[in-house]
């Protein structure tokens, strides 16, 4: 298995040739040293997904961990846990039909000012078999496109709403959510379409299917641009699916990245924990 060379403190092995790594052999709530904490952000910056296996882990570490990596985002969605305002628990029953929270692709929080910079998952209770997680690339999007649809692009700022959020999550029966459907439906945020990432100035596609319309144009003639910017997305070869096994902690760069939940698990239990990391005001990329 190939090896990314430039780690040592734990092996690093990349999923696919575009996205997505896994790493073994570090114990990141035992483990103090913040250069362990720059290491992980490092092969996060470089792969945009971490499936970090072999973790023991549980609501409280998990929020000590996270707040190494920085302030907690926010989210004015879900009712976290007693005592632990950044952790959110999904708990999926054998017997629930209820469906699958984020079975389609999308971004956490896309509408949010300030989308979450980092997403955490872990599994503590993980099926033999199913529940795997993919993922897409933006950044592999972004190069993608023709140097007339970059310039098209540039300039142009998608409106994120959160409409409909609400119900999408009501769907799944045991997740509690804090906010009201009527306060949530009105939110928006406006980011650009092309931005830039700061610390890497990398160039990556702000896309996902909660843009309602791009502020220059109407929704009407905003659509079919953004149909063609999702298909982009999608392709197979930006893409890497996870398989979870207990005890894996994944990671992603939210703003990077889209990703799904599969839903083909039934009859099995599941429980998993997330929090977020804050993120940035979204910069366009320069010309």
């Amino acid at each position: 298995m190939l090896r990314d060379a430039d780690f040592a403190r734990f092996e690093v092995a990349p999923l696919t040739g575009v996205l997505g790594a896994e790493i073994r052999g570090g114990d990141l709530a035992g483990d103090d040293d913040p250069a362990t904490v720059a290491d992980v952000r490092r092969a996060l910056d470089r792969h945009l997904v971490l499936a970090i296996r072999d973790q023991r882990l549980d609501p409280q570490s998990l929020h000590r961990l996270a707040r190494r990596f920085g302030p907690f985002s926010g989210n004015p969605v879900h009712t976290p846990l007693p005592g632990l305002d950044d952790i959110v628990a999904f708990v999926r029953e054998p017997g629930d039909g209820d469906a699958v929270v984020g079975d389609h692709w999308h971004m956490d929080l896309a509408w949010m000012e300030k989308p979450p910079a980092i997403v955490m998952l872990y599994g503590e209770t993980i099926p033999p078999v199913g529940g795997d997680t993919c993922f897409a690339s933006l950044v592999q999007a972004c190069h993608a496109l023709s140097p007339g649809m970059r310039r098209l692009l540039r300039g142009l700022t998608g409106v994120h709403s959160a409409r409909g959020v609400y119900a999408v999550n009501a769907r799944a029966g045991r997740l509690g959510l804090s906010a009201d459907r009527d306060r949530l439906d009105v939110v928006e945020a406006r980011h650009p379409v092309i931005c830039e990432q700061p610390g890497t100035g990398r160039s990556y596609l702000l896309v996902n299917p909660v843009i309602s319309r791009f502020d220059a144009l109407p929704e009407a003639e905003s659509r079919p641009i953004l149909d063609h910017l999702l298909a982009t997305a999608l392709r197979p070869e930006f893409t890497c699916r996870v398989r979870w096994a207990q005890g894996t902690l994944l990671l992603w760069n939210n703003p990077l990245v889209l990703h799904t939940a599969i839903d083909d698990y039934r009859g099995y239990r599941r429980v998993t924990y997330r929090t977020t990391v804050e993120g940035w005001t979204q910069i366009a990329a320069a010309a």
